[in-house]
């Protein structure tokens, strides 16, 4: 009996043991790299712009950039589930080729950037090396007006900073610190930049578990797990199935209209609709169970509001 006992209280140390290693061996897979991005001449504010696709008006956040030697407009498309800024090799090469004025730094050297400089919003930002994808439109659109972008700007440039978005005016605005003005305004919850990932304490009904506010999910309120969305779904309501393009990968997200309401201390926001994806790999599986996600929130549960991401306060706020 005794050495059954001991047997059986060693498979379960090594299960335990297994169980902690493989928890930080995942941790540290998924930890971005050393933030590249240089931001200065704070504070900077700018406009964005909306751009819809076949399944929403608010698809995609899109904030401009102005790139030294090239007279267009570029656009970023600005994603906080996205832990650094990367760039698109379509649209870079069609860049240069209009704009050669613009220089070598538009020229990716074995997929990656260096010492990219551009503006956004009067803030001057320099990116010593970002990743470089094949992705992206390969000419530059006839409508000069049109919104031509050329990567990602990630949650790096949130890093030490203070973010406020203004969806009912549109715009976006960068400080070092809150201004006194808007934090008497705001009710706070935490917020923690986890792997530079915006986790917020918030809650929804029967919630257990941060949420992660992920700008790229714009036309989504909130993400979540298949089992959840049953609890929180309207019964007998209608389920609109579409299709979603992540990175070139297409995935299938399920929506139904909700009752539940989302609540930042003593703000309380309606959802509207819950959603769950289906087409996931196992990476991405894997890093929803590490992180310890409840699900995640996209922009729509702050239309007509204004929200701020305060970094290095670490908390997020909704205006009254």
């Amino acid at each position: 009996m005794k050495t059954l006992a001991k047997i059986l209280l060693s498979v379960v140390l090594l299960l335990v043991l297994g169980g902690l290693g493989g928890y930080f061996y995942m941790q540290q897979k998924f930890a971005p790299p050393a933030n590249q991005l240089r931001v200065t001449g704070l504070p900077a504010q700018g406009v964005f712009v909306w751009q819809a696709d076949a399944n929403a008006r608010r698809a995609h956040q899109l904030v401009p950039v102005r790139v030294p030697g090239c007279a267009r407009t570029c656009y970023l498309q600005f994603d906080t589930g996205a832990p650094y800024t990367v760039f698109y090799a379509h649209p870079l090469a069609a860049l240069h080729a209009q704009y050669p004025a613009a220089g070598p730094a538009l020229l990716p050297q074995a997929d990656t950037v260096r010492n990219l400089a551009f503006r956004l919003a009067g803030a001057r930002m320099l990116v010593r090396r970002a990743p470089v994808l094949q992705y992206g439109a390969h000419t530059l659109p006839a409508d000069t007006a049109a919104p031509f972008i050329v990567g990602t700007l990630g949650a790096d440039v949130l890093e030490g900073r203070v973010l406020v978005i203004d969806y009912l005016r549109r715009r976006f605005s960068l400080y070092a610190a809150v201004p006194d003005s808007l934090a008497g305004r705001a009710d706070f919850v935490p917020l923690e930049l986890k792997s530079r990932r915006v986790m917020l304490s918030a809650t929804v009904p029967g919630q257990s578990g941060p949420l992660m506010f992920d700008s790229g999910s714009s036309a989504f309120a909130l993400l979540t797990s298949q089992s959840r969305w049953q609890e929180l779904r309207r019964p007998a309501a209608p389920v609109r199935t579409t299709s979603v393009n992540s990175w070139g990968k297409t995935l299938t997200t399920h929506t139904a209209p909700t009752a539940a309401a989302l609540r930042l201390g003593a703000t309380e926001l309606s959802l509207g609709t819950v959603s769950y994806m289906t087409g996931m790999n196992l990476m991405q599986q894997l890093l929803t169970r590490v992180s310890g996600l409840a699900g995640m929130l996209g922009n729509e549960p702050f239309a007509g509001r204004t929200i701020i991401l305060d970094a290095p306060g670490g908390r997020f706020g909704v205006l009254r």
